[in-house]
């Protein structure tokens, strides 16, 4: 009885073995598996501008400068080419040197535009200013403006001979009133001086528009400037232009001899636009070009600001302004030399 029950126990103990063993031997279910995580995606970015920019004059109110830059904004806000603002912000001071400077320290920034005038590339040259053309972005060429010799309508002088012969006879007795010592008028002045072996005088102020003032004033005996600047007053009798620098006579002016005309071998324009600080994208550039070049053919443009100024248009893109600045740069540097202001 006794090997009986051993024997049916250690059939209990191999059947109960065999049947862990074929469970155990059961595959086990795998876990599904999980998805791969899709990577965040990343938030587009804003359309640029996305705020108000701010186009610099680095002159005070009423010059070429500020002339251009107004009449520039007017007629691209008018037409909402931009999806924000532009706004005038005058940076008179130092010969154009301060609102230059200003708009070089923004470095990378686009919001930031500034109106190209003589003092950009002039006061570089002369020591005048901490930045060069080398510290911003060529945006557009658009015009270009040459200068006139002004004098109140009831002033004795009728002609630059005129001029010539009494500073001649009596050195430094003309006064010549100008915007800075590196702008244009002040190159005129300096050339004028070279080309006739005179000396006159030259009473810098901060604006086309303060040298308009003293000129009617009687404070000053005659001004170089812009056609433009001059247009009012000339229309209204207040003054009279005597020659104008240009190789050719100029639209609005036709009856004024050039110098060239009067005996004087010396002419002289200069190529206004628009510039960004150094370091945008090449895409902010061209959208900035495409603007310009809107603005360049727009109506509104050529009659409120060219023809109504006596300018001469001409629109240059990125690349091309850029060369352009580098050679009217070298040919302030010439002139500068021929006339003994550098060395």
């Amino acid at each position: 009885m006794k090997i009986k029950k051993i024997l049916a126990l250690v059939l209990a103990i191999m059947l109960m073995t065999s049947l862990v063993v074929g469970c155990s031997s059961t595959p086990k279910e795998e876990a599904p598996k999980e998805a791969p995580k899709e990577a965040p995606k990343e938030a587009p970015k804003p359309a640029y501008p996305e705020r108000a920019i701010e186009m610099v004059v680095p002159f005070g109110a009423g010059g070429g400068s500020d002339i251009m830059a107004r009449s520039m904004v007017k007629v691209v806000n008018d037409n909402k080419w931009v999806s924000q603002p532009i706004n005038v912000v005058n940076k008179p001071g130092g010969s154009g040197s301060i609102g230059y400077a200003y708009t070089a320290e923004k470095a990378g920034n686009p919001y930031y535009l500034a109106s190209v005038s003589s003092s950009f590339y002039t006061a570089p040259l002369l020591g005048n200013s901490p930045v060069s053309y080398k510290d911003f972005t060529p945006v557009a060429g658009l015009a270009m403006d040459t200068l006139a010799l002004f004098v109140r309508e009831d002033s004795e002088i009728t002609s630059v001979k005129d001029v010539i012969e009494k500073s001649k006879a009596t050195p430094k007795s003309i006064s010549v009133g100008g915007t800075s010592g590196t702008s244009d008028d002040a190159v005129m002045y300096r050339v004028l001086q070279n080309k006739a072996g005179i000396e006159m005088k030259y009473v810098p102020f901060e604006s086309g528009g303060e040298v308009m003032t003293a000129l009617l004033g009687g404070h000053v005996d005659v001004v170089w400037a812009n056609p433009g600047e001059a247009l009012n007053q000339v229309e209204a009798g207040k003054a009279r232009a005597i020659v104008v620098a240009s190789n050719e006579r100029i639209p609005g002016f036709e009856d004024v001899p050039t110098l060239m005309e009067e005996g004087v071998d010396a002419s002289l324009a200069q190529f206004r636009g628009v510039v960004l600080p150094k370091g945008v994208s090449p895409e902010e550039v061209k959208y900035w070009e495409d603007v310009f070049r809107k603005l360049h053919e727009s109506s509104a443009w050529q009659e409120d600001y060219i023809k109504a100024n006596s300018i001469t248009p001409r629109f240059l893109g990125s690349e091309d302004f850029g060369k352009a600045i580098v050679e009217l740069s070298d040919m302030y540097e010439a002139i500068f030399k021929d006339i003994g202001a550098t060395k």
